[in-house]
């Protein structure tokens, strides 16, 4: 049985897959294998799939018809054979150290989650970058060589990379939560990342180095106002002064239209990670800075307000079904207890 489960969605990445491949191909670390899961290709990423596992027997292939990166990633869990599991990207690459410092890191303090620092690699620029969010900063220092909980870190529970990609599981824990990404729905990321923190009391972080790097491609940038490219905004926006904030949000509306951000439809907007999106419906809405942080807040936290009612539904659902099977034990414990008393009476 190999320690480590790698999934790997992949679906039309031909022009990138060799670089993800090549950085698992050569771990230092090698007890590992990777289930990739090809989800309707129609390039020639099977036949590079088939190409490095007919080389390495570690390289696993699982083909279906399309059902997206929830499902593709579901279809994987569904094969892990690993003592831990870890989710990557197929446009993405990690540090060929990673899974070593990883597995080392998770074994000595016998965690749930581990969770770990990555950067943005910028296709375009060829330009690596990090950020508050990426290398977990946010997470104090105080909680570093230890595990915690989500009650833990409640004053910062919103703002913690709820990507699947920067954090190793362990195995037996995902299967006893049995959550999966939810399919067919918009922030599916973020469902199973806060179903499954809430469920553990042993989460730690690994902020030594970046080990994962996450591709941002712009190339499409000007053709359909894409969401990685909208990144950039925001990125430089929460970086700056805030008397300069207010210019600086007009240079961002005049940009829309050259970006072609004010062509976003509705339902692609719908499909963006719920931060930028807030953060683009408030710049439509203001006309300055003021404005925008108003706006800004009001958004995010109608957003958050409306998600996590019905995570907070499910909870409770979970709750009152412990609740019953508590109370079903204690009336087999008495039971059992008044069936003992009667025997010893009928002995004597």
């Amino acid at each position: 049985m190999p320690q480590i489960s790698v999934v790997l969605p992949v679906y039309n990445v031909e022009e990138y897959l060799r670089q993800c491949l090549d950085s698992l191909a050569n771990q230092t670390f090698e007890d590992f294998e990777v289930i990739c899961v090809n989800d309707g290709s129609g390039d020639s990423s099977l036949s590079i799939l088939e190409e490095y596992a007919s080389e390495d027997e570690r390289f696993k292939i699982i083909s279906q018809e399309n059902k997206g990166l929830s499902g593709a990633r579901n279809t994987g869990m569904d094969y892990i054979k690993g003592k831990y599991t870890i989710f990557v990207d197929s446009d993405d690459w990690l540090e060929l150290n990673a899974l070593e410092k990883l597995y080392n890191k998770i074994i000595a303090l016998d965690s749930d989650i581990l969770m770990y620092k990555f950067r943005f690699f910028n296709q375009d620029s060829e330009q690596y970058s990090e950020s508050v969010f990426t290398n977990l900063e946010v997470i104090d220092a105080s909680l570093e060589n230890k595990n915690f909980n989500y009650m833990d870190v409640s004053d910062i529970l919103f703002k913690i990379s709820h990507a699947p990609f920067n954090k190793l599981y362990k195995t037996s824990f995902l299967r006893e939560a049995g959550i999966k990404f939810p399919e067919n729905l918009n922030y599916e990321d973020l469902y199973f990342f806060y179903m499954v923190f809430f469920k553990t009391e042993k989460v730690s972080v690994f902020r030594d180095e970046s080990l994962y790097n996450y591709r941002i491609r712009n190339n499409s940038i000007s053709t359909t106002g894409n969401e990685r490219s909208f990144d950039i905004f925001e990125y430089v926006y929460l970086r700056l002064n805030e008397r300069l904030r207010n210019q600086y949000l007009q240079k961002m509306k005049e940009k829309y239209e050259f970006y072609s951000l004010n062509q976003v439809k509705k339902d692609h907007l719908n499909t963006w990670h719920f931060d930028d999106r807030v953060f683009y419906q408030a710049i439509a809405v203001s006309s300055n800075g003021i404005e925008f942080e108003l706006n800004y807040k009001k958004l995010y936290y109608e957003f958050l307000a409306n998600h996590y009612e019905g995570v907070i539904e499910q909870l409770s659902n979970e709750n009152q079904v412990l609740a019953q099977k508590n109370n079903d034990l204690k009336e087999q414990l008495a039971n059992s207890s008044i069936k003992n008393k009667f025997e010893k009476i009928v002995k004597l």
